[in-house]
């Protein structure tokens, strides 16, 4: 009887947290993942583009193109093979939210 009391409780404190993924497994990346840690922050608290370029190269990306949306640096971007990513930035602190690679470009 207690165990199944245990078990109960993990499977409930499992549902209240909302993660509902198979052991070991990740959630697929979405754009709406990105948007809670890109904060509408105004654009004159972002860092300098010059910056951002300096962190993107530091990374071992070459910039293609860069625009902002919602707080955050969006990046087109290509690594060392040519194979082009969309990284996205934080505006404020430049810090990493998510890297995709961009399927179909043309190389």
């Amino acid at each position: 009887m207690h165990t199944l009391k245990l078990a109960a409780a993990l499977i409930a404190a499992h549902l209240a947290l909302g993660t509902g993924l198979a052991a070991g497994a990740e959630p697929a990346p979405s754009k709406s993942s990105t948007a809670g840690a890109c904060s509408a922050v105004p654009r004159e608290q972002f860092k300098s583009e010059a910056e951002l370029r300096a962190q993107v190269e530091k990374l071992r990306f070459q910039v293609i193109r860069v625009s902002t949306d919602a707080g955050c640096y969006e990046v087109i971007a290509a690594d060392r093979n040519g194979k082009p990513y969309e990284v996205t930035f934080r505006g404020a602190d430049l810090r990493m939210v998510s890297r995709y690679e961009v399927k179909g470009a043309r190389q």
